[in-house]
């Protein structure tokens, strides 16, 4: 007799800042989070929220001591019943993802994935750990989502100067 796979029971939710806003594609993104969370080893609860930049700017001035917006802050629970939260400033992502060459999906694909990837232990304070999570996001997504960005650009997608 087959026995079944059975996949862990842990729940990603999509939340939104505002009462009556929706998380965009979430019926979408729901199975990367999760196969993310898999493969990383962390099948547990988290909680994504799309929110305002104020808020996202808010919550960098607060913990990280940084009074600016950014794209995407995760927080480590590690609780029994939350591995920890995501908070994704909705109008950042939406400026942004021109610059890296993503639609506002792909760059919101991103955020998530990069969010979970924190959760997961993964940092980029220094080079070698910024290459070894750019990496796995390149595996994870199927693409490279930094193709575009003039800071993240390989000598090959950089214009050459005339002299």
């Amino acid at each position: 007799m087959k026995k079944e796979s059975r996949l862990p029971d842990f729940q990603v939710n999509f939340l939104a800042e505002k009462d009556g806003d929706e998380f965009p594609w979430k019926d979408r993104l729901l199975p990367l989070a999760r196969k993310v969370l898999i493969e990383e080893g962390h099948p547990e609860n988290v909680n994504i929220v799309m929110c305002s930049d104020q808020m996202v700017r808010e919550l960098n001035r607060q913990y990280r001591k940084l009074d600016k917006v950014t794209d995407v802050l995760s927080f480590e629970w590690h609780e029994d019943y939350l591995l920890g939260e995501i908070y994704i400033a909705h109008d950042q992502v939406k400026r942004q993802a021109p610059k890296f060459g993503n639609t506002f999906y792909m760059e919101l694909k991103r955020m998530i994935v990069h969010g979970l990837l924190h959760l997961s232990g993964y940092d980029h304070h220094t080079v070698p750990e910024r290459v070894v999570m750019r990496r796995r996001e390149r595996e994870i997504l199927g693409i490279d989502p930094y193709r575009h960005g003039k800071k993240n650009a390989t000598k090959s997608e950089k214009k050459p100067r005339k002299v």
